[in-house]
């Protein structure tokens, strides 16, 4: 597991960004692994601007997302499908029967076989990953065990918090949801975590700290991927010494 210590949660992007422009120009119909909330806005960000300078082609490249929340169909404003719609999908020249979306609003045990097939047949060439504070990825909680496949998840009394901000109000936030597992992380040819922010500095402490692979901090399984890398800005890092 490589470690990256930027000047800001901008540069930080801007690697990222960088990391998945190669693996791009490499390989035009590499499948990318993407994710939502606020940290990989940033990244998103920085390859629009490249699509527009001409510096990238999206147009063979397929994607698989990691996770969407249940009872939200995609053009439900808080979805993650909706989410990457308004800021990667729509910018880019993505073809939408590239683009492979749990449909948070079917039938869950439907979309968790749709899913687990999907990753059984197409290995993810590069994966971002964002941290919770609890240092959950996607929305593998803390937990006894890894569950290896795609699955729904009850999700965490910290994280219904933690994502109440993008809600009008707490008891909106859906307490379910369908993730990808620690297989389809796992097995991807490259892992890419980015963290900014004072409250992921307990988890990445903890991360940096040890090698153990450990349940109880899901982003540890990051210590057996094929190529992982931790990008984190200075400000973060120097919390976690």
């Amino acid at each position: 597991m490589k470690l990256i210590v930027t000047e800001s949660y901008e540069e930080s992007s801007r690697v990222a960004a960088d990391l998945y422009k190669n693996v791009i120009e490499h390989k035009r119909n590499a499948l990318i692994g993407l994710a939502t909330g606020s940290t990989p806005i940033g990244m998103y960000e920085c390859l629009v601007d490249d699509y527009k300078r001409g510096l990238i082609d999206f147009s063979e490249i397929r994607t698989v997302n990691l996770d969407e929340y249940e009872g939200l169909a995609r053009d439900h404003d808080q979805s993650f499908g909706y989410f990457m719609d308004q800021h990667f999908f729509s910018k880019v020249n993505l073809k939408e029967e590239n683009i492979f979306l749990v449909d948070g609003a079917a039938d869950a045990a439907k979309q968790e076989k749709r899913f687990n097939d999907f990753l059984k047949d197409n290995k993810i060439d590069i994966q971002i990953l964002g941290i919770g504070n609890n240092g959950h990825i996607g929305f593998n909680e803390p937990d006894s065990y890894f569950t290896a496949s795609a699955h729904k998840v009850e999700l965490a009394e910290e994280t219904i918090k933690a994502n109440a901000r993008f809600f009008e109000k707490e008891s909106d936030v859906p307490r379910s949801a369908i993730t990808m597992g620690m297989y389809g992380i796992a097995t991807a040819a490259k892992v890419i975590l980015v963290a900014t922010g004072a409250a992921k500095a307990p988890a990445i402490k903890k991360l940096l700290e040890s090698d153990h692979v450990d349940p109880q901090l899901p982003c540890s399984i990051l210590h057996i991927c094929e190529d992982a890398t931790v990008i984190v800005d200075k400000d973060l890092y120097e919390l976690t010494k």
